[in-house]
């Protein structure tokens, strides 16, 4: 054995350390949410609307045009148009995408938007994590969004039905959804815990979470006044609702094969050329992938091996007893 065969050696993250010191998703999440604020602010474009016609008649210096046409000029981003979600999205399968990207995407006229939407994801989200697991809580998050991002192509649909001329070209973005998610959790999981709603008020974090449905269903009868998506937030609060309720867990999906993706590629791609003889290269192959599955048992639990990945660690585990005795 080599000596960056050994774990002192070894400059990359093993599955050993994202047992012993694991990632946490929740900042990764955080992370990659500003990174796309920042991708949103360094490709926009401007769109000027239509100004209206009342202005024809007056006659104004070049300077009030010039502000009259800056008043209605709108900033929109190549992102947003690419990854926002749409009602129309529904009828175009290779858009559907956008029910996830969507969930990171911000306003970027109102930095709170980003800044509110990742304060409240850290602050229920943290504790959901260190409850069901960094890959539990992964996995939960983006169902959440999805799920909403479904509702945001579905909706604009339904309201088009009923109200006429309503738009389904209007786009949807933000973690909204997927933040209600986790305060619904939250709230499941631990509803005696005392929170201070507004930074002021205290009170139980399942009522907390009542607050925010009965603030987002007002809001979706129209009673606020806002542009807010407030189907979404109240589909992440079923999503929540009914993740906990029906005791669902995701741990069959394997998000750890996609992390994996650019090795077994590799190794693909290795198989095609001329194999030469290594009698240790099965035992280091044998190795890494014993470290994978005990990382995933650590992060999703054992019921979520599959019969391989049993069968994989059950001879790992003969192979090393062998070792021993000899």
């Amino acid at each position: 054995m080599g000596i960056y065969d050994r774990d002192y050696g070894r400059s990359e993250r093993t599955p050993w350390d994202r047992i012993e010191n694991p990632r946490s998703m929740l900042v990764i999440l955080i992370v990659i949410n500003v990174i796309v604020y920042v991708l949103q602010m360094l490709f926009f474009y401007n769109v000027q609307q239509e100004i209206p016609a009342q202005f024809d008649a007056i006659e104004l210096t070049a300077s009030d045009r010039a502000a009259i046409e800056a008043q209605y000029t709108v900033k929109r981003s190549h992102i947003d148009d690419i990854f926002a979600v749409r009602g129309e999205s529904l009828i175009r399968p290779w858009l559907w995408f956008q029910t996830l990207t969507y969930g990171f995407l911000h306003n970027t006229d109102n930095i709170f938007h980003l800044v509110f939407n990742m304060f409240i994801l850290y602050v229920f989200g943290r504790p959901i994590e260190q409850r069901l697991g960094g890959q539990e809580f992964l996995k939960t998050y983006l169902a959440a969004i999805i799920f909403g991002g479904i509702v945001a192509m579905v909706s604009p649909w339904v309201l088009s039905a009923i109200v006429p001329g309503a738009s389904i070209y209007s786009m949807t973005m933000g973690a909204s959804g997927g933040v209600v998610a986790m305060i619904v959790i939250f709230a499941c999981f631990f509803p005696h815990q005392e929170l201070l709603f507004m930074f002021v008020i205290p009170m139980k974090a399942w009522v907390l979470a009542c607050v925010v449905v009965a603030m987002d269903l007002l809001g979706a009868a129209g009673l606020s006044g806002s542009a807010t998506a407030f189907d979404v937030h109240l589909a992440g609060a079923l999503f929540g609702f009914l993740y906990v309720n029906q005791r669902w867990n995701f741990g069959w999906l394997d998000l750890t094969r996609l992390a994996d993706l650019p090795g077994t590629l590799q190794q693909r791609s290795r198989r095609a050329k001329l194999k030469l003889h290594d009698p240790e290269k099965k035992i280091r192959e044998e190795e890494r992938e014993a470290d994978r599955i005990l990382a995933k048992i650590h992060q999703s639990g054992e019921a979520s091996l599959t019969s391989r990945e049993r069968k994989t660690l059950e001879r790992y585990s003969r192979r090393k007893r062998q070792s021993r005795d000899q």
